[in-house]
């Protein structure tokens, strides 16, 4: 277990602006950053990052945390993961707890830790019999460094490995070092006879590629067979599991994404020997869909990157061909798409051997077309002179060209297609426009029903996909609103007020003098509102708020600035407290206009500024608590002489509505509040 020392240190060190830079894009905004959000299809940087607090916060879909949480939700990784990348990241040894686990304890152990200690171990077990053993340096190093042409710093770089060619090296080693023979199984490792039940290796006699994630951690693995002329496949590599999802994955993109984010490019090729082999080469902003079809999850994490992405291609017309869907979804998720066509009896691997640096670089540039260039290009050397296949061929780009989304973009693939086919841009637009069409009419569409109304002590899930699609208002169904309760506004101005400005002092009235005067004496905001609840016995009716009330108590001791404390309430381990403060403390303030100070020589005051202003808000504030407080108050009154009472309750009753009346209408004269008469009693 890590120690909380380490914990401490990690999140002290971590810079979230860094943190989330080494996966997305971010720009600086001020004080502060911004970025496209990761969490949500996001078209525009509604995810802002604030180092002071070291927290982001997404204004559309919520989304919120510190640079642990998000990089659990951002590689769905496990807490003691994100800690362990993070002091890797900055340096810091981790330190941890000699302590005995019980047999409860560790069978508590997440199962997804526990696969991925397996796969750690399985990746360092390969390297080592690759560079340390006598048959993986005879074998697998000369394969890789002779046969293939690898250098050796860039097989330790990728850390390639070796699986020996025996039955139950790695099966028998693991189980000897106490690794669970289940998990051996789950993540493809070993098999077991159906005879004996014995367990054997899977990749046995194969040189071995592991497959990082994006922070690095290798999460499965592909075996090459080192003889052409041996039966079975090319490559094993790792079965579906809960740590290896293939279609989340792209091969290289870990180690490729500073420079995707660099070049703001990426070139897709298919196959893990196409990746090392030009990164060898100089070209490492690139990523291999290791020979499956490209999948929405594989299009986000390009995403993530850039918006351009060129795919590379090699003579295989078939294969083109069966690509273009992937292109479609490119399209779709709004990408720049250019593609090259390498030379005959080419692929990346061996071009990129044959052409190093600067000149594998210029024909990657020189020879990189738009998408619908090279689609036509293709589809032209299968029609011939047939007219209606022309048209069939046309109709299929445009196809195409209806996935992208902005209708600017649109139109310039159009003028391109014009020119390409010799046709009018009026004819295709037609085309076009019957085309979107269809798509759009192709779509399901389904309602996602609206959230239900939930209890003041409980914050509604974070939903990765707030918005429901667009619907007939005939299709919508009614559903109850939940009714507004004036307090729970009422106690969030509170939280804000000492949140955002609870260490600042003001003055406030504490009595009279002799000759009448009020005396004034300064006091912390926090101190003047924890004073106020003792004198009047009050306390929040929203659960989560009352507890972040005596939280802010306890933290306010802890730490000596205002900085300080709402970095501890921005990153505190409490989810409720923590979806409470981060929207208070990413909310951007107000900005007059500034004719008010040309014109009118005016300055508008802000509580942070002006101390009259800050006055104002704090006494209105706790004085509109009072008053919510009192309304509750006789209602319930009101309420219990409705039921009947013997006569001495019952004056009980009244005389106890008297006196809130009375403090009623004076709190109601300090808010210069009008009170209808219908709610006097």
């Amino acid at each position: 277990m890590i120690t909380q020392k380490t914990i401490d240190e990690v999140k002290l060190a971590a810079r979230i602006e860094e943190v989330i830079s080494g996966f997305i894009p971010v720009k600086k905004a001020g004080a502060s950053y911004k970025c496209i959000c990761p969490f949500h299809d996001d078209h525009s940087p509604s995810m802002h990052i604030t180092p002071k607090l070291g927290i982001y916060h997404c204004f559309v879909c919520s989304a919120h945390g510190d640079s642990i949480k998000f990089l659990m939700e951002y590689q769905k990784i496990t807490y003691p993961e994100a800690i362990r990348y993070l002091a890797e990241k900055y340096n810091i040894t981790i330190e941890e707890e000699k302590k005995t686990l019980t047999a409860e304890q560790e069978a508590a152990k997440s199962e997804r830790e526990a696969l991925m200690n397996v796969n750690a171990y399985a990746e360092a077990y390969f390297i080592d019999q690759l560079f340390n053993t006598e048959e993986g340096r005879n074998i697998g190093l000369t394969y890789l460094r002779d046969k293939r042409g690898f250098k050796e710093e860039t097989i330790k770089k990728f850390r390639l490995g070796y699986c020996p060619d025996g039955w139950e090296g790695l099966s028998k080693d693991a189980v000897e070092k106490g690794y669970n023979p289940d998990y051996l199984l789950t993540l493809g490792l070993c098999r077991k006879s159906e005879k004996s039940g014995k367990l054997y290796d899977f990749y046995r006699g194969r040189v071995i590629f592991p497959i990082q994630n994006v922070v690095g951690n290798s999460i499965g693995f592909g075996g090459r067979v080192m003889n052409t002329e041996a039966k079975g496949p090319k490559y094993y590599n790792s079965p579906e599991n809960p740590v290896y999802h293939k279609s989340d994955v792209l091969y290289g993109f870990y180690f490729a994404k500073k420079a995707i984010r660099t070049q703001n490019n990426v070139y897709l090729v298919e196959g893990y020997t196409d990746v090392i082999s030009m990164s060898e080469a100089g070209v490492e902003n690139v990523v291999a869909s290791s020979g499956t079809a490209l999948t929405e999850g594989q299009i986000k994490l390009i995403k993530s990157q850039t918006d351009n992405i060129t795919v590379l291609y090699d003579g295989d017309r078939a294969g083109i061909k069966a690509s273009f869907r992937g292109i479609n979804m490119l399209l779709a998720a709004g990408l720049n798409v250019k593609a090259v066509l390498l030379p005959d009896g080419e692929d990346p691997d061996s071009f990129a051997k044959a052409h190093r640096d600067s000149e594998l670089l210029d024909y990657l540039t020189n020879n990189a077309v738009s998408i619908i260039q090279f689609k036509a290009h293709i589809l032209m050397q299968e029609v011939g002179n047939d007219p209606l296949k022309h048209a069939e061929m046309v109709k299929d780009i445009i196809g195409s060209i209806a996935e992208v989304r902005d209708e600017i973009v649109q139109a310039f693939y159009i003028k391109e297609c014009a020119q390409l086919f010799h046709l009018s841009e009026e004819s295709l637009n037609v085309t076009l426009r019957q085309a979107v069409w269809a798509r759009i009419n192709s779509q399901p569409r389904t309602h996602t029903p609206q959230p239900q109304p939930v209890a003041t002590e409980n914050f509604p899930p974070y939903n990765a996909n707030p918005l429901p699609p667009v619907v007939k208002r005939s299709e919508i169904p009614k559903q109850p609103q939940p009714q507004s309760d004036p307090m729970e506004s009422v106690e969030l101005n509170i939280i804000r007020l000492i949140l955002k400005y609870g260490m600042l002092e003001t003055y406030v009235v504490v009595g009279v003098d002799d000759d009448g005067k009020e005396k004034v004496q300064p006091m912390r905001i926090d101190q003047y509102v924890f004073n106020e609840f003792h004198e009047e016995e009050i306390q929040f009716h929203n659960l989560v708020y009352q507890r972040f009330y005596k939280e802010y108590a306890r933290l306010a001791q802890e730490n000596s600035s205002q900085d300080d404390l709402q970095k501890a309430f921005a990153q505190h381990e409490d989810a409720d407290i923590q979806r409470i403060a981060i929207p208070i403390l990413t909310e951007e303030e107000p900005d007059c206009s500034e004719a008010w100070l040309k014109v009118y020589d005016i300055e508008t005051p802000k509580p942070d500024t002006d101390i009259e202003c800050l006055n104002v808000e704090l006494t209105g504030c706790i004085n509109t608590f009072k008053f919510r407080l009192i309304e509750k108050q006789k209602k319930l009154l009101a309420k219990e002489l409705e039921e009947g009472h013997p006569a001495d309750i019952e004056r009980q009753i009244l005389q106890r509505m008297g006196e809130l009346n009375k403090r009623y209408n004076e709190i109601a004269e300090l808010l210069h509040t009008v009170i209808p008469s219908t709610i006097q009693l």
